[in-house]
């Protein structure tokens, strides 16, 4: 398992699992990733959701 950081926010790469979990720096649960290359929609959802604020 490793963790990486996307600005303000974390993902959570675990070999034994295809979908990618993303949280907010904070710890807010932003949701599941369906794989590595849709982290950035992800984030951007969020962040159009909640105003940019991680």
């Amino acid at each position: 398992m490793v963790m990486d950081r996307y600005g303000d926010y974390c993902v959570i790469f675990d070999a034994d699992r295809e979908k990618v979990p993303v949280f907010t720096a904070l710890g807010q649960w932003v949701g599941e990733a369906d794989n590595p290359d849709a982290i950035a929609t992800l984030i951007d959802i969020h962040e159009r959701v909640n105003g940019g604020d991680a």
